[in-house]
């Protein structure tokens, strides 16, 4: 009889314990963190990378919280912008709607952030954007916060102040007829000319081109028309794909590869390197590209580590904008929850918290980051990468350039 009174206790334990366990996994609660990225086309490879570094900041972060007992995970529901306004708009759409989710990470550019406004201010879904830095999303009260990257009012006084002490008098602009592309290219019409540069001709082509041939021609053109008169640079505000399809008109055109180049901060990137004769071309150029500094926080080294052990490759361009960028959207639903409304309202104070892989993160009126550090980058002496050779304070809009 005790025997038996025993083998009921201890039946009854198990079934207790077992009860517990279901009723601790049965509270737990899963929040959706949208995931918006150009899986495809020209900027596939950026939005597949960034992908990558949200992936490992919820896997941090939900085994975080399950190291604290914290009942609360992060679960991902992506969807591919397709690198338009009209993609966005219809991912961030097929997220919401089939999942619930009520905070995005992403879209990439600020074509498709805008693309998406409407959608998400109309629903109380909040975008927490990593790269956006286009002039024209700088809005105040809406949904949208690009909480790393700077705006591009900063690059283009960086671009101005290099070009002024390069002596050059007139630039040639080709740039990418876009919210970016537009945006950039008119700050710095005015930069420079505010520094008492000359003449700057701005060459509009259209997004995602098939090749860059008439518009290398007509640029060409212009190059040959202002060097007439004065020192005379190319600026190509590009993607990294268009900027490959016009140094295949450039490598065989004489005006083109004998003046100076800049070029937008995406261009400084190693793929762009990949090719000898496009490597040769910009060392030959003096190429020079403004990004983000090399400039490290006690987080840079741990990312990169994490990055490349899970994924067997370092991170690409920007993808620790990414990884930053999804650490502020949870830890503002930590605080909020699934509540878009909630997070919009409490985001800034998290960002202004939070201390980046790079650089620490903080809003200014328009829910955009208001601290710009810029490395100045430009080819090796070897041609196979890009090397810093000054920076930029955006605080101060000091130039530093090494001797």
């Amino acid at each position: 009889m005790k025997k038996k009174l025993i083998l009921t206790g201890v039946v009854l334990l198990l079934a207790l314990v077992m009860s517990v366990a279901v009723s601790a996994q049965d509270d737990v609660e899963t929040y959706v963190l949208g995931v918006a990225q150009p899986f495809t086309g020209s900027l596939g490879s950026f939005g597949t990378d960034f992908t990558k570094g949200i992936e490992l900041a919820v896997e941090q972060m939900n085994a975080q919280l399950e190291s604290a007992g914290v009942n609360t995970r992060f679960e991902i529901a992506s969807a591919d912008t397709e690198g338009t306004g009209e993609g966005a708009a219809r991912a961030v759409q097929t997220i919401v709607q089939t999942t619930g989710a009520e905070v995005i990470v992403g879209p990439l550019t600020t074509t498709e952030v805008l693309g998406a406004k409407q959608f998400v201010d109309e629903n109380g879904v909040v975008i927490v954007a990593p790269a956006s830095s286009g002039v024209a999303g700088a809005i105040p009260g809406d949904n949208i916060f690009r909480v790393i990257h700077p705006l591009d009012t900063f690059a283009a006084k960086a671009y101005a102040a290099i070009a002024s002490s390069r002596g050059y008098e007139n630039i040639a602009v080709l740039h990418i007829d876009d919210p970016f592309g537009n945006g950039l290219t008119e700050s710095f019409q005015e930069d420079f000319a505010a520094l008492g540069g000359g003449e700057v001709v701005a060459i509009p082509y259209a997004p995602d081109p098939t090749d860059l041939s008439s518009e290398a021609t007509r640029l060409s053109g212009e190059v040959a028309r202002l060097s007439a008169e004065g020192p005379t640079a190319v600026f190509c505000v590009c993607f990294l794909g268009d900027a490959q399809k016009l140094l295949q008109v450039a490598l065989v055109d004489p005006t083109l590869s004998s003046v100076d180049w800049m070029g937008a901060e995406n261009l400084a990137n190693p793929d762009l390197l990949a090719e000898a004769a496009y490597a040769d071309f910009l060392r030959n150029a003096n190429f020079v590209s403004v990004s983000f500094s090399d400039s490290q926080t006690p987080l840079t080294q741990p990312f990169i580590d994490s990055f490349t052990e899970k994924y067997g490759s370092a991170p690409g361009p920007f993808t620790n904008y990414a990884y930053d960028a999804a650490n502020i959207a949870m830890l503002s639903m930590l605080v909020g929850g699934n509540d878009g409304d909630a997070v919009k309202a409490v985001l800034p104070f998290v960002a202004n918290h939070y201390i980046g892989t790079t650089v620490q993160a903080y809003l200014d009126e328009n829910g955009d980051q208001a601290i710009a550090a810029y490395g100045i980058y430009e080819v090796s002496e070897d041609g196979t990468e890009f090397t810093q050779v000054g920076r930029y304070d955006g605080s101060s809009g000091q130039l530093t350039l090494n001797e």
